[in-house]
């Protein structure tokens, strides 16, 4: 298996993970202002903990959030790849947070809205896939009247996220029944490592020079050529 730093500084705390057979090092900053900055020293002390000097690969939450912490957390990985000649991981809050509702609520279809800009958010419909999820469509960013969703059938849906109004109006707009009202969800370190190493066994990575914020709106390239290979 492989050994994987882990990188968050999209969420509301960073923090660094070092995953690696013997098991998991966190190391998270004390405080919430301003601790992305911090991120180099706690990965630092990750790996001294871990025994480490380097890992097989950097796993980073790419976004979309927040616009400083996630440009810190992406840049801080392309130079540890780049330095270490490792693949990259990129991982999206949306994604993070449908696996988040999974380990606690089994449900046949996650639908992750987060807060974005004004009354926009972002959003992703995801599905479980084994061990996984699969996203279904591809991530948006926009008001729920311009969001658009593949049809999901009529089994057990959940809504999750900080971005969802009243339950009726996106069943309304979706035509779906819930199972319940908007739930909150809070992101964990297990919930990185366990997206982390879903990544890795389907192959999902880039290379340093490729790696780039997720804005929603932008296709990064690596997802382009994972979208056609």
């Amino acid at each position: 298996m492989p050994s994987i730093l882990i990188l968050n500084t999209a969420l509301q705390r960073a923090c660094a993970v070092v995953w690696r057979d013997k098991g998991t090092v966190i190391r998270q900053a004390r405080e919430t202002r301003q601790s992305a900055q911090t991120i180099l020293q706690l990965a630092r002390g990750a790996l001294d903990e871990s025994e480490l000097q380097r890992t097989d690969a950097v796993a980073v939450v790419a976004g979309p959030g927040s616009f400083t912490g996630t440009r810190i957390g992406v840049a801080v990985a392309q130079g540890l790849c780049a330095a270490w000649d490792a693949p990259a991981l990129p991982m999206s809050t949306l994604e993070l947070s449908a696996t988040a509702a999974r380990r606690q609520v089994e449900a046949d279809t996650y639908l992750v809205g987060l807060k974005a800009r004004a009354d926009e958010i972002y959003f992703g419909c995801y599905q479980p896939a084994g061990n996984a999820l699969k996203l279904r469509g591809s991530e948006q960013a926009g008001a729920l009247s311009q969001l658009r969703m593949e049809p999901i059938g009529e089994g057990g849906s959940l809504a999750i996220g900080d971005g969802w109004l009243e339950a009726d109006e996106i069943e309304s707009h979706f035509g779906i029944r819930l199972r319940s009202g908007p739930l909150a969800v809070m992101v964990e370190e297990i919930d990185l490592v366990m997206l982390a190493l879903n990544l890795w066994e389907r192959g999902e990575f880039t290379s340093a020079d490729l790696l780039r914020p997720n804005y929603v709106n932008e296709t990064p390239k690596y997802r382009e050529q994972s979208d056609r290979g």
